[in-house]
Protein backbone atom coordinates (compact mmCIF):
# COMPACT_ATOMS: atom_id res chain seq x y z
CA UNK A 1 0.00 0.00 0.00
CA UNK A 2 1.45 3.26 -0.97
CA UNK A 3 1.94 5.81 1.77
CA UNK A 4 0.93 9.21 1.33
CA UNK A 5 3.33 12.01 2.39
CA UNK A 6 2.19 14.44 4.69
CA UNK A 7 1.60 17.82 4.16
CA UNK A 8 1.16 20.62 6.24
CA UNK A 9 0.57 24.43 5.78
CA UNK A 10 1.60 26.80 8.78
CA UNK A 11 -0.51 29.66 10.04
CA UNK A 12 0.56 32.79 7.70
CA UNK A 13 3.10 34.92 9.57
CA UNK A 14 3.35 38.50 9.87
CA UNK A 15 3.15 39.29 6.06
CA UNK A 16 1.00 36.76 4.98
CA UNK A 17 3.88 33.76 3.91
CA UNK A 18 2.46 30.05 5.03
CA UNK A 19 5.47 27.72 5.25
CA UNK A 20 4.45 24.65 3.43
CA UNK A 21 5.94 21.44 5.38
CA UNK A 22 6.20 17.67 3.61
CA UNK A 23 7.34 14.66 5.67
CA UNK A 24 8.55 17.03 8.31
CA UNK A 25 10.41 19.03 5.92
CA UNK A 26 10.05 22.43 4.78
CA UNK A 27 9.83 22.66 1.33
CA UNK A 28 8.99 26.88 0.85
CA UNK A 29 6.73 29.29 1.99
CA UNK A 30 3.91 30.60 -0.37
CA UNK A 31 1.87 33.34 -0.71
CA UNK A 32 -1.65 31.92 -2.15
CA UNK A 33 -3.15 28.71 -3.35
CA UNK A 34 -0.95 28.79 -6.71
CA UNK A 35 2.26 28.61 -5.55
CA UNK A 36 0.74 25.95 -3.14
CA UNK A 37 0.59 23.77 -6.09
CA UNK A 38 4.10 25.11 -7.18
CA UNK A 39 5.49 23.65 -3.93
CA UNK A 40 3.78 20.32 -4.14
CA UNK A 41 4.70 19.83 -7.77
CA UNK A 42 8.45 20.72 -7.40
CA UNK A 43 8.13 18.04 -4.35
CA UNK A 44 6.30 15.01 -6.53
CA UNK A 45 3.43 15.79 -4.23
CA UNK A 46 -0.23 15.22 -6.22
CA UNK A 47 -2.40 18.33 -5.78
CA UNK A 48 -5.24 16.51 -4.49
CA UNK A 49 -3.39 14.85 -1.30
CA UNK A 50 -4.92 15.48 1.39
CA UNK A 51 -3.68 18.92 3.27
CA UNK A 52 -3.54 19.51 6.96
CA UNK A 53 -4.01 23.03 7.46
CA UNK A 54 -3.18 25.26 10.73
CA UNK A 55 -4.05 28.61 11.33
CA UNK A 56 -6.91 29.19 8.91
CA UNK A 57 -7.89 26.73 6.18
CA UNK A 58 -7.75 26.90 2.26
CA UNK A 59 -9.33 29.97 2.04
CA UNK A 60 -7.05 32.22 4.29
CA UNK A 61 -4.03 34.30 2.40
CA UNK A 62 -3.70 37.58 4.49
CA UNK A 63 -1.17 38.44 2.04
CA UNK A 64 -1.46 42.24 1.36
CA UNK A 65 0.61 42.26 -1.74
CA UNK A 66 0.24 46.42 -2.72
CA UNK A 67 0.81 46.87 0.55
CA UNK A 68 4.36 44.74 0.83
CA UNK A 69 5.53 45.60 -2.47
CA UNK A 70 5.10 49.46 -1.63
CA UNK A 71 7.10 48.95 1.29
CA UNK A 72 9.55 46.87 -0.37
CA UNK A 73 9.92 49.52 -2.87
CA UNK A 74 10.43 52.52 -0.59
CA UNK A 75 13.12 50.87 1.19
CA UNK A 76 14.98 49.45 -1.67
CA UNK A 77 15.08 53.19 -3.21
CA UNK A 78 15.92 54.74 0.12
CA UNK A 79 18.95 52.26 0.71
CA UNK A 80 20.25 52.44 -3.16
CA UNK A 81 19.93 56.46 -2.75
CA UNK A 82 21.89 55.76 0.37
CA UNK A 83 24.53 53.76 -1.09
CA UNK A 84 24.91 55.88 -4.05
CA UNK A 85 25.78 59.20 -1.87
CA UNK A 86 28.06 57.36 0.12
CA UNK A 87 30.03 55.57 -2.94
CA UNK A 88 30.03 58.81 -4.40
CA UNK A 89 31.47 60.80 -1.24
CA UNK A 90 33.81 58.09 -0.30
CA UNK A 91 35.60 57.21 -3.37
CA UNK A 92 36.37 60.96 -4.07
CA UNK A 93 37.25 61.59 -0.02
CA UNK A 94 39.19 58.45 0.25
CA UNK A 95 40.95 59.54 -2.72
CA UNK A 96 41.49 63.22 -3.19
CA UNK A 97 40.89 64.64 -0.06
CA UNK A 98 42.89 66.94 1.20
CA UNK A 99 43.94 65.83 4.83
CA UNK A 100 44.52 62.92 6.45
CA UNK A 101 41.13 62.66 8.67
CA UNK A 102 39.40 63.07 5.32
CA UNK A 103 40.29 60.17 3.82
CA UNK A 104 39.71 58.32 7.05
CA UNK A 105 36.21 59.94 6.44
CA UNK A 106 35.64 58.72 2.86
CA UNK A 107 36.88 54.89 4.16
CA UNK A 108 33.91 55.04 6.54
CA UNK A 109 31.13 56.28 3.94
CA UNK A 110 32.46 53.13 1.90
CA UNK A 111 31.78 51.14 4.41
CA UNK A 112 28.70 52.28 4.90
CA UNK A 113 27.81 51.83 1.12
CA UNK A 114 28.49 48.46 1.85
CA UNK A 115 25.92 48.01 4.44
CA UNK A 116 23.36 49.98 2.10
CA UNK A 117 23.92 47.30 -0.56
CA UNK A 118 23.40 44.30 0.93
CA UNK A 119 20.56 46.05 2.92
CA UNK A 120 19.12 46.62 -0.21
CA UNK A 121 19.81 42.82 -1.65
CA UNK A 122 18.40 41.90 1.66
CA UNK A 123 15.05 43.30 0.66
CA UNK A 124 13.76 41.24 -2.01
CA UNK A 125 14.61 38.29 0.53
CA UNK A 126 12.66 39.57 2.92
CA UNK A 127 9.52 40.81 1.38
CA UNK A 128 9.39 37.98 -0.24
CA UNK A 129 10.62 34.44 0.88
CA UNK A 130 12.86 35.41 3.82
CA UNK A 131 15.16 32.55 3.13
CA UNK A 132 17.60 33.98 5.10
CA UNK A 133 16.89 34.35 8.67
CA UNK A 134 18.89 37.44 8.76
CA UNK A 135 17.79 39.66 6.13
CA UNK A 136 15.90 41.35 8.73
CA UNK A 137 18.48 42.60 11.21
CA UNK A 138 20.08 43.52 7.50
CA UNK A 139 17.45 46.07 6.90
CA UNK A 140 17.29 47.42 10.70
CA UNK A 141 21.12 48.15 10.34
CA UNK A 142 20.97 49.95 6.70
CA UNK A 143 17.66 51.43 7.96
CA UNK A 144 20.18 53.15 10.90
CA UNK A 145 22.93 53.88 8.31
CA UNK A 146 20.78 55.42 6.03
CA UNK A 147 19.27 57.97 8.94
CA UNK A 148 22.34 58.39 9.42
CA UNK A 149 23.56 59.65 6.79
CA UNK A 150 20.50 61.74 6.34
CA UNK A 151 21.14 63.42 9.73
CA UNK A 152 24.74 64.01 9.19
CA UNK A 153 24.18 65.93 5.58
CA UNK A 154 21.64 68.12 7.26
CA UNK A 155 23.69 68.59 10.04
CA UNK A 156 26.48 70.05 8.11
CA UNK A 157 24.52 71.56 5.40
CA UNK A 158 22.76 74.49 8.38
CA UNK A 159 26.12 74.12 10.22
CA UNK A 160 28.35 75.48 7.32
CA UNK A 161 25.93 76.90 4.89
CA UNK A 162 25.76 81.16 5.41
CA UNK A 163 22.49 81.45 4.27
CA UNK A 164 20.21 78.31 4.26
CA UNK A 165 17.78 78.49 1.65
CA UNK A 166 15.70 75.62 -0.18
CA UNK A 167 17.61 73.79 -2.60
CA UNK A 168 17.02 70.41 -4.39
CA UNK A 169 19.14 68.21 -2.73
CA UNK A 170 17.28 69.27 0.28
CA UNK A 171 14.26 66.86 -1.14
CA UNK A 172 16.94 63.85 -1.19
CA UNK A 173 18.11 64.35 1.85
CA UNK A 174 14.62 64.65 3.22
CA UNK A 175 13.77 61.27 1.48
CA UNK A 176 16.31 59.43 3.26
CA UNK A 177 15.19 60.70 6.75
CA UNK A 178 11.52 59.39 6.17
CA UNK A 179 12.41 56.46 4.39
CA UNK A 180 14.56 55.23 6.90
CA UNK A 181 12.15 56.66 9.68
CA UNK A 182 9.65 54.64 8.29
CA UNK A 183 11.59 51.43 7.78
CA UNK A 184 12.46 51.77 11.21
CA UNK A 185 9.09 51.64 12.20
CA UNK A 186 8.13 48.73 10.37
CA UNK A 187 11.14 46.88 11.24
CA UNK A 188 10.38 47.80 14.96
CA UNK A 189 6.84 46.71 14.88
CA UNK A 190 8.03 42.98 13.33
CA UNK A 191 10.82 43.02 16.21
CA UNK A 192 13.41 41.77 13.45
CA UNK A 193 16.41 41.38 15.76
CA UNK A 194 14.94 38.79 17.46
CA UNK A 195 16.47 36.32 15.14
CA UNK A 196 19.73 37.28 16.93
CA UNK A 197 21.55 35.31 19.20
CA UNK A 198 22.79 38.59 21.12
CA UNK A 199 20.71 41.39 20.18
CA UNK A 200 22.01 43.58 23.43
CA UNK A 201 25.69 43.39 22.23
CA UNK A 202 25.27 43.93 18.73
CA UNK A 203 22.92 47.02 19.43
CA UNK A 204 25.37 48.14 21.81
CA UNK A 205 28.41 47.90 19.40
CA UNK A 206 26.05 49.98 16.51
CA UNK A 207 25.34 52.64 18.89
CA UNK A 208 29.17 52.60 19.77
CA UNK A 209 30.11 52.55 15.93
CA UNK A 210 27.54 55.46 15.35
CA UNK A 211 29.44 57.42 17.93
CA UNK A 212 32.63 56.88 16.79
CA UNK A 213 31.46 57.89 12.92
CA UNK A 214 29.36 61.39 14.29
CA UNK A 215 32.54 62.43 16.63
CA UNK A 216 35.20 61.78 13.52
CA UNK A 217 32.75 63.83 11.68
CA UNK A 218 32.91 66.49 14.30
CA UNK A 219 36.69 66.30 14.87
CA UNK A 220 37.64 66.11 11.11
CA UNK A 221 34.65 68.92 9.90
CA UNK A 222 34.21 70.97 12.64
CA UNK A 223 36.87 71.62 15.22
CA UNK A 224 40.06 71.08 12.98
CA UNK A 225 38.49 74.03 10.77
CA UNK A 226 38.86 76.05 13.89
CA UNK A 227 42.23 75.36 15.06
CA UNK A 228 45.78 75.56 13.57
CA UNK A 229 46.48 78.94 11.78
CA UNK A 230 49.03 79.30 9.25
CA UNK A 231 51.85 81.21 10.14
CA UNK A 232 53.11 83.60 7.26
CA UNK A 233 55.10 86.71 8.13
CA UNK A 234 55.87 89.88 5.77
CA UNK A 235 58.92 92.13 6.28
CA UNK A 236 60.47 95.02 4.83
CA UNK A 237 64.06 96.56 5.02
CA UNK A 238 65.29 99.84 3.61
CA UNK A 239 68.59 100.05 1.95
CA UNK A 240 71.39 102.39 1.57
CA UNK A 241 70.40 105.33 -0.76
CA UNK A 242 71.62 106.69 -3.33
CA UNK A 243 71.82 110.14 -5.33
CA UNK A 244 71.22 110.59 -9.22
CA UNK A 245 74.64 112.31 -11.15
CA UNK A 246 73.00 115.53 -10.90
CA UNK A 247 71.08 115.53 -7.95
CA UNK A 248 67.58 115.57 -8.64
CA UNK A 249 66.73 112.40 -7.50
CA UNK A 250 67.58 109.90 -4.93
CA UNK A 251 66.85 106.09 -5.21
CA UNK A 252 65.89 104.26 -2.15
CA UNK A 253 66.71 100.48 -2.53
CA UNK A 254 63.84 98.67 -0.32
CA UNK A 255 63.63 94.88 -0.43
CA UNK A 256 59.97 92.78 0.52
CA UNK A 257 59.88 89.54 2.37
CA UNK A 258 56.95 87.10 2.76
CA UNK A 259 58.19 83.90 4.54
CA UNK A 260 55.85 80.71 5.78
CA UNK A 261 57.24 80.39 8.66
CA UNK A 262 54.73 77.59 9.61
CA UNK A 263 54.48 73.97 9.13
CA UNK A 264 51.64 73.72 6.50
CA UNK A 265 51.75 74.76 2.57
CA UNK A 266 49.60 78.06 1.67
CA UNK A 267 48.57 79.68 -1.15
CA UNK A 268 48.83 83.74 -1.22
CA UNK A 269 45.61 84.57 -2.93
CA UNK A 270 46.50 88.33 -2.85
CA UNK A 271 49.88 90.59 -1.99
CA UNK A 272 50.31 94.49 -1.74
CA UNK A 273 53.16 96.19 -0.83
CA UNK A 274 53.59 100.57 -0.66
CA UNK A 275 56.38 102.69 -0.05
CA UNK A 276 55.27 106.33 1.49
CA UNK A 277 57.08 109.05 2.87
CA UNK A 278 55.92 110.87 5.73
CA UNK A 279 55.22 114.45 5.70
CA UNK A 280 56.08 117.13 7.80
CA UNK A 281 54.25 120.11 6.59
CA UNK A 282 50.51 118.93 6.25
CA UNK A 283 49.06 117.09 9.32
CA UNK A 284 46.09 116.63 7.40
CA UNK A 285 48.07 114.33 4.30
CA UNK A 286 50.22 112.36 6.31
CA UNK A 287 51.57 110.24 4.11
CA UNK A 288 52.62 110.77 0.61
CA UNK A 289 52.53 107.31 -2.12
CA UNK A 290 55.63 106.82 -3.57
CA UNK A 291 55.69 103.56 -4.76
CA UNK A 292 52.90 100.29 -4.53
CA UNK A 293 52.53 97.07 -6.18
CA UNK A 294 51.59 93.10 -6.02
CA UNK A 295 54.37 91.04 -4.16
CA UNK A 296 53.57 87.86 -5.13
CA UNK A 297 52.72 87.59 -8.67
CA UNK A 298 50.77 85.24 -9.87
CA UNK A 299 48.57 85.13 -7.03
CA UNK A 300 47.45 81.75 -5.76
CA UNK A 301 51.74 80.41 -5.55
CA UNK A 302 51.92 77.94 -3.37
CA UNK A 303 54.49 78.45 -0.53
CA UNK A 304 55.95 75.76 1.09
CA UNK A 305 56.48 75.68 4.80
CA UNK A 306 60.32 77.94 5.31
CA UNK A 307 60.18 79.15 1.90
CA UNK A 308 60.37 82.85 1.12
CA UNK A 309 59.42 85.24 -1.50
CA UNK A 310 61.21 88.67 -1.92
CA UNK A 311 61.70 91.45 -4.20
CA UNK A 312 64.14 94.23 -4.34
CA UNK A 313 62.22 97.39 -5.64
CA UNK A 314 63.61 100.79 -6.06
CA UNK A 315 61.69 103.90 -5.11
CA UNK A 316 62.40 107.10 -6.21
CA UNK A 317 62.52 110.59 -4.54
CA UNK A 318 62.58 113.82 -7.22
CA UNK A 319 64.57 116.95 -5.65
CA UNK A 320 65.29 115.10 -2.94
CA UNK A 321 67.14 118.22 -1.64
CA UNK A 322 64.40 120.98 -1.48
CA UNK A 323 61.51 118.12 0.29
CA UNK A 324 60.59 118.77 3.62
CA UNK A 325 60.20 114.65 4.60
CA UNK A 326 60.15 113.25 8.02
CA UNK A 327 60.28 109.39 6.98
CA UNK A 328 60.35 107.14 4.37
CA UNK A 329 58.35 103.77 5.35
CA UNK A 330 57.03 100.44 3.73
CA UNK A 331 55.00 97.75 4.79
CA UNK A 332 53.74 94.41 3.03
CA UNK A 333 50.59 93.17 3.39
CA UNK A 334 48.72 89.92 2.16
CA UNK A 335 46.05 86.62 2.50
CA UNK A 336 47.21 83.13 2.95
CA UNK A 337 45.25 80.33 2.83
CA UNK A 338 46.06 76.48 3.65
CA UNK A 339 46.54 74.44 0.81
CA UNK A 340 45.05 72.02 2.55
CA UNK A 341 41.18 74.11 3.34
CA UNK A 342 40.32 74.80 -0.32
CA UNK A 343 41.94 73.79 -3.68
CA UNK A 344 41.69 76.80 -6.37
CA UNK A 345 41.73 76.41 -10.14
CA UNK A 346 44.40 77.18 -12.12
CA UNK A 347 42.97 79.86 -14.17
CA UNK A 348 42.85 81.78 -10.85
CA UNK A 349 46.28 83.39 -11.51
CA UNK A 350 44.82 84.73 -15.12
CA UNK A 351 41.79 85.79 -13.86
CA UNK A 352 42.59 89.54 -12.74
CA UNK A 353 40.82 92.27 -14.56
CA UNK A 354 40.36 95.97 -14.60
CA UNK A 355 37.37 97.78 -13.20
CA UNK A 356 36.79 99.32 -16.68
CA UNK A 357 36.77 95.97 -18.25
CA UNK A 358 33.94 94.18 -16.02
CA UNK A 359 31.85 97.45 -15.87
CA UNK A 360 31.65 97.12 -19.64
CA UNK A 361 30.70 93.66 -19.52
CA UNK A 362 28.16 93.89 -16.85
CA UNK A 363 30.11 91.95 -13.48
CA UNK A 364 31.45 94.35 -11.61
CA UNK A 365 28.87 93.60 -9.09
CA UNK A 366 29.59 90.00 -8.80
CA UNK A 367 29.92 90.27 -6.37
CA UNK A 368 29.76 94.19 -5.08
CA UNK A 369 33.23 95.71 -5.07
CA UNK A 370 34.35 97.11 -1.28
CA UNK A 371 34.11 100.65 -0.98
CA UNK A 372 34.84 102.96 -2.75
CA UNK A 373 33.29 101.71 -6.15
CA UNK A 374 34.01 104.56 -8.22
CA UNK A 375 38.03 104.08 -7.81
CA UNK A 376 40.09 101.78 -9.86
CA UNK A 377 40.67 98.30 -8.88
CA UNK A 378 42.02 94.87 -10.11
CA UNK A 379 40.02 91.67 -9.32
CA UNK A 380 40.72 88.01 -9.30
CA UNK A 381 37.99 85.65 -9.35
CA UNK A 382 38.22 81.84 -9.40
CA UNK A 383 35.38 78.75 -8.34
CA UNK A 384 37.40 76.77 -5.09
CA UNK A 385 36.64 73.61 -4.10
CA UNK A 386 36.50 72.55 -0.83
CA UNK A 387 39.14 69.93 1.52
CA UNK A 388 36.69 67.02 0.65
CA UNK A 389 33.49 65.96 -1.34
CA UNK A 390 30.83 65.90 2.32
CA UNK A 391 32.08 69.89 2.58
CA UNK A 392 31.55 70.18 -1.67
CA UNK A 393 28.14 68.55 -1.30
CA UNK A 394 26.76 70.63 2.10
CA UNK A 395 28.41 73.90 1.35
CA UNK A 396 27.64 74.09 -1.93
CA UNK A 397 29.61 75.58 -4.86
CA UNK A 398 32.08 78.52 -3.18
CA UNK A 399 33.90 81.47 -5.09
CA UNK A 400 36.74 83.26 -4.03
CA UNK A 401 37.43 87.05 -4.90
CA UNK A 402 39.77 89.91 -4.25
CA UNK A 403 40.17 92.54 -4.96
CA UNK A 404 43.12 95.00 -5.53
CA UNK A 405 41.67 98.52 -4.58
CA UNK A 406 43.55 101.78 -5.53
CA UNK A 407 42.62 104.54 -2.89
CA UNK A 408 44.71 106.75 -1.09
CA UNK A 409 46.59 104.21 0.13
CA UNK A 410 46.03 100.41 -2.07
CA UNK A 411 44.42 98.18 0.12
CA UNK A 412 43.50 94.55 -0.44
CA UNK A 413 40.20 92.48 0.27
CA UNK A 414 39.04 89.14 0.00
CA UNK A 415 35.67 87.62 0.01
CA UNK A 416 34.31 83.51 0.10
CA UNK A 417 31.06 83.30 -0.63
CA UNK A 418 28.63 81.37 -2.59
CA UNK A 419 28.46 82.50 -6.70
CA UNK A 420 25.15 83.40 -5.95
CA UNK A 421 26.24 85.58 -3.01
CA UNK A 422 24.95 89.71 -4.10
CA UNK A 423 24.97 90.68 -0.85
CA UNK A 424 27.54 94.24 -0.19
CA UNK A 425 31.03 93.68 1.04
CA UNK A 426 30.81 95.61 4.48
CA UNK A 427 34.77 96.64 5.84
CA UNK A 428 32.83 97.21 9.17
CA UNK A 429 31.74 93.25 9.85
CA UNK A 430 34.53 90.58 9.94
CA UNK A 431 32.14 88.22 10.44
CA UNK A 432 32.71 87.19 6.72
CA UNK A 433 36.24 87.20 6.99
CA UNK A 434 36.18 84.97 10.62
CA UNK A 435 34.08 82.45 8.92
CA UNK A 436 36.65 82.17 5.98
CA UNK A 437 39.21 81.55 8.71
CA UNK A 438 37.92 78.64 10.55
CA UNK A 439 36.75 77.05 7.55
CA UNK A 440 40.00 77.82 4.87
CA UNK A 441 42.04 79.06 7.50
CA UNK A 442 42.46 82.32 5.84
CA UNK A 443 44.94 84.38 7.06
CA UNK A 444 45.71 88.34 7.02
CA UNK A 445 49.44 89.01 6.96
CA UNK A 446 50.36 92.41 7.94
CA UNK A 447 54.18 93.11 8.19
CA UNK A 448 55.28 95.74 10.44
CA UNK A 449 55.82 98.89 9.09
CA UNK A 450 59.61 99.94 8.61
CA UNK A 451 60.10 103.59 8.72
CA UNK A 452 63.63 105.38 8.46
CA UNK A 453 63.92 109.16 8.90
CA UNK A 454 64.35 111.06 5.97
CA UNK A 455 67.21 113.08 6.48
CA UNK A 456 69.57 109.96 7.37
CA UNK A 457 68.67 108.74 4.04
CA UNK A 458 69.60 112.34 2.28
CA UNK A 459 72.67 112.30 4.06
CA UNK A 460 73.57 108.86 3.73
CA UNK A 461 72.74 109.54 -0.30
CA UNK A 462 75.06 112.40 -0.13
CA UNK A 463 78.03 110.28 1.36
CA UNK A 464 77.73 107.82 -1.22
CA UNK A 465 77.62 110.63 -4.09
CA UNK A 466 81.19 110.92 -5.96
CA UNK A 467 82.78 113.94 -5.28
CA UNK A 468 83.50 115.91 -8.18
CA UNK A 469 87.69 117.15 -8.44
Amino acid sequence: METKPAVIVQPPDDIGLRKVVIDGKIEGKVWCPHELHQVLHRAGVPSEVDIEWRGGDKDVWPARNWRRRISGTLMAVGFLATACICTWIGVKDSLDALTFAGRVTGVLFLCMAVVEVIAFVAVFDYWRKRRVIYSGPALMLGALVELLVGLVLFAMYFVNKDRPTYEPRLVLWSVLLISSSFALWMLWRRRVWKVLRYPGRIAVGAIVSTVLVITNLAYTQVYLPSVSRPLVQGAAEIGKPSLSEDGKKMYVPIRLRLKNSGQVPVNILGSIYWIHVKLASDPKDKYQLLKPGELVKPPGRELSPQEEISEDVVAEITDPGSRHYEAVAAQVEAYAVRQDRMIIEASYERSGEWRGKLKKEGKDDEPPAPPPVDKEYLRYQSVISQSSELLNLTRGRQRVTVWWLYRPRPVVYVKVASPDDRKDFDLNNPEEQRQAADRYGLAFVRGAMVQTPYAQLLKEAEEQRPRSR
